[in-house]
């Protein structure tokens, strides 16, 4: 029995269509973990930092260091062949993100901790969003979702923004990584 080049065709867009979605489906699964931790980080961070916000570096380093290192140690498990390890690609984004956040909050003194928080995570949003182009859909409406809340938060509770970001903020990470467990 031979194949028409149209039914060959058709097989190999359906052999493609299918390891595209694995690949997808396989990411959602790396990420899920991923978002589920810096949502409890999140969550921790932001209320602590709200009852004290004079310690705000004093809480959120220690978390930072935390939340990287859960994310290298979700993002290797599991994998057989180090040679093929992107975890260094993640630790210098991290890094690359930092600086430029640094950067810009140097640039825009003198920055109140609620700007500063508003920065890093529209810049988190932006990420999850350009992951999502690249990645899957889920994540870029992950992205929006939280950047459109903590711009909510910021314009209109300023007063508890920082409450309003531990709770809906980490929230819709856990929320996000539920959803991408789903999958």
């Amino acid at each position: 029995m031979s194949l028409s080049s149209e039914q060959a065709s058709q097989a190999l867009r359906e052999v493609e269509a299918v390891s595209h979605r694995s690949s997808q489906l396989y990411s959602y699964q790396k990420f899920a973990p991923m978002l589920m931790l810096w949502g409890v980080i999140w969550l921790v961070g932001f209320a602590v930092t709200h009852f004290f916000p004079t310690r705000a570096s004093q809480i959120w380093i220690p978390l930072d260091v935390i939340g990287i290192g859960g994310c290298i140690f979700l993002g290797r498990r599991g994998k057989q062949d180090a040679s093929n390890d992107k975890s260094w690609r993640w630790l210098a984004s991290a890094l690359a993100v930092v600086v430029f956040y640094i950067a810009v909050l140097n640039v825009f003194q003198p920055a109140t901790g609620e700007k500063s928080a508003v920065l890093i995570s529209l810049i988190v949003a932006l990420f999850y969003f350009l992951s999502g182009l690249w990645i899957g859909s889920r994540l870029a409406v992950t992205g929006l979702a939280l950047a459109v809340l903590t711009l909510v938060g910021y314009y209109l509770l300023p007063a508890y923004f920082l409450l309003w970001m531990a709770v809906v903020g980490g929230g819709a990470l856990i929320l996000a990584g539920a959803w991408l467990r789903a999958a």
